[in-house]
């Protein structure tokens, strides 16, 4: 039976900084740090001029002195490596700034094949979360999952995954831990939709049916920006995942009484918090990993839990 856990771990916070460069350009420096001015070319009559004073002054000028050539070679050689300088910054900075977030929370479906980590190697663990399946094997795989029932990726994503992910962590090879978001009806969308379907999955994870419903959400999930009614959640989704019964009038106290409501708004400010504002996120053993949501298929290829966990030992080092 799936519950809702609360662990000890640390969270962390990600902070972006920014970097502002400024750069102006001079002439050509002078050995006193002055700017050489620009040098006319002489008339005939200057040159003629000047020829009659070379004639009638024949002293010849004395040598430059070699230590002044010198300074002035090394200032230039200095202003050349600046402008490098300068110009490697501004690259820098353009490549920072357009590398950033997607603008809108849903994210980039990535495009490996094998799930593969994207961030850095400092472990990273939620502590509000439902665990699928609490009765897992000493060392078993925790695999977190950041969700949003309206967000089309994390259909993508139950449909190439979701029944591998259901088997490894019923055998218990995985602990897999799913953190219900509502980022997209909070931001995006601008509806309850997200917050309603995350009670409803919460409220079936009280009596026992969360992974069954969870399923159901997202295999009816409407499209974007529709929602989902409360008929759906409360009566037609509940029949789908075989809550009947007592359980059926539980789950449906539970949904109208809205009893499990600050569980989702912890999740959410939780999940914000420590930095995930895209949907999904995938976290393996806290590092977060870009998982294959194949968008070039007009048809998701579901996964074989051997596959996925071949994937998943091989991302920590464990094959």
């Amino acid at each position: 039976m799936a519950r809702v856990k609360r662990s000890d771990a640390a969270k962390a916070a990600q902070q972006n900084q920014s970097v502002n460069a400024k750069t102006g350009s001079t002439g050509a420096p002078t050995p006193d740090g002055g700017s050489t001015p620009p040098r006319s070319t002489p008339t005939r009559t200057q040159e003629t001029d000047a020829a009659t004073d070379q004639t009638s002054a024949p002293e010849s000028q004395p040598a430059p002195d070699p230590r002044e050539t010198t300074i002035r070679t090394l200032q230039i050689g200095l202003t050349v490596v600046s402008l490098i300088a300068i110009g490697l910054v501004v690259a820098l900075i353009l490549v920072v700034s357009r590398g950033g977030s997607p603008s809108s929370p849903t994210s980039i479906p990535p495009t490996q094949a094998t799930p593969t980590p994207t961030s850095s190697p400092t472990p990273v663990y939620f502590t509000q979360y439902v665990a699928v399946n609490p009765n897992v094997k000493p060392g078993a795989i925790v695999v977190e999952i950041h969700s949003d029932y309206q967000c089309p990726w994390c259909e993508r994503a139950e449909e190439i995954y979701g029944q591998a992910l259901s088997q490894l962590s019923q055998s218990g090879d995985i602990d897999l831990r799913i953190h219900i978001r509502t980022l997209i009806g909070d931001q995006v969308i601008k509806n309850d939709s997200s917050e309603r379907a995350g009670r409803a999955a919460l409220c079936a994870d009280k009596v026992g049916s969360f992974w069954a419903y969870h399923s159901t959400i997202f295999a009816n999930q409407p499209a974007e920006g529709v929602g989902y009614t409360d008929d759906q959640l409360r009566t037609d989704f509940a029949a789908q995942a075989g809550i009947t019964g007592q359980n059926l009038t539980d789950f449906q106290t539970c949904y109208d009484t809205g009893a499990t409501s600050s569980e989702i708004t912890a999740m959410e400010q939780e999940g914000v918090q420590g930095g995930i504002n895209s949907t999904p996120t995938f976290l393996v053993n806290g590092i977060q990993i870009s998982f294959d949501l194949q968008q070039n298929n007009a048809t998701a290829l579901p996964i074989s839990s051997d596959s996925l966990l071949s994937g998943l030992k091989q991302v920590t080092g464990q094959q």
